[in-house]
């Protein structure tokens, strides 16, 4: 918008439409672009008061892989029914905090608790059946198995259990019709079940891992820039998918770079300088000017 002279837009491998700038505005590229109209403003969401931390940290002291603090001394505590916002620049121990709240890293000290009770330092199994999902940052190297279908990626977490598994046995009938449905309800676009995940774009990439992560009612939902490298179609369901599990009573620990996404969906904000907060603010009340200057080190 701000150095063309002219636009194309193509969506599915056909040219939509040409317009100059000056005919053009955010809303009609959007609509160009999906085949629909676009809500960039979504809706107030209605504050749900439940008495219940989702999450609590305590004093996390979490080292990166060169042996130096990434994270230090951080204590914040998730409501069940609200987003709790990270932000920060890129490299200031947002990576290390989710793999150490996920089971992927270690902590060197410090205490994380969910409403099961303590999972410092627990698997990555453990804290799924305390019931916490992670949508990793790393969507291909971290979220699924490329070589694997996309009905077994849907399962990845849960085939060892009723009713996806008889005995030692896995029940792929079951697996194929739960795969259907979650291809159906998160609008999964591929060939079918048993198409290899490696092959599904980017953002249909990112719904399966919502939909296996969702489709448990987790009570905590620790989400790394879920939305990134999405186009607005996705991006727009994505948040409210994080929005309707929070109306739902869920805690989402919301880590982004993306200002505008961490404003939109927060209920509150932590910013987080060369791992540390700098302070946790109300996203309706904070000016972005400040967000910005505890993005640089400044404290609250």
């Amino acid at each position: 918008m701000e150095v063309a002279d002219r636009v194309t837009v193509l969506r599915k491998g056909r040219v939509t439409g040409t317009l100059s700038i000056a005919n053009a505005d955010k809303r009609t590229l959007a609509r160009m672009m999906v085949g629909r109209d676009v809500e960039f403003q979504l809706p107030p969401h209605a504050k749900t008061e439940i008495n219940q931390d989702a999450l609590v940290v305590d004093d996390l002291w979490v080292y990166n892989e060169r042996g130096l603090e990434a994270v230090r001394g951080v204590s914040f505590a998730v409501r069940r029914g609200e987003i709790f916002g990270i932000a920060g620049i890129a490299g200031n121990g947002q990576r290390e905090l989710i793999e150490a709240l996920t089971g992927l890293r270690p902590a060197e000290r410090g205490r994380v608790r969910v409403p099961s009770g303590e999972v410092t330092n627990r698997t990555a199994r453990d804290l799924y059946e305390a019931g916490v999902a992670h949508i990793p940052e790393e969507r291909i190297r971290m979220g699924i198995v490329p070589p694997m279908t996309v009905a077994e990626n849907l399962v990845l977490k849960r085939f060892r259990y009723p009713p996806f598994s008889r005995g030692t046995l896995i029940d792929f009938t079951a697996v194929t019709e739960f795969a259907q449905q979650m291809i159906t309800e998160y609008g999964i676009a591929t060939p079918g079940p048993r198409t290899p995940a490696r092959l599904l774009s980017g953002g249909n990439i990112q719904k399966l891992i919502l939909a296996r992560e969702l489709s448990t009612e987790p009570g905590l939902i620790v989400a790394a820039h879920p939305t990134y490298g999405l186009d607005v179609s996705a991006t727009e369901q994505i948040h409210r998918l994080l929005l309707r599990r929070r109306e739902n009573g869920a805690g989402v620990l919301l880590v982004s770079e993306d200002l505008e996404e961490i404003l939109t969906l927060s209920d509150r904000i932590a910013v987080l300088f060369r791992g540390e907060i700098m302070g946790t603010v109300d996203s309706r009340e904070v000016p972005r000017e400040a967000l910005g200057l505890m993005m640089a080190g400044q404290r609250a």
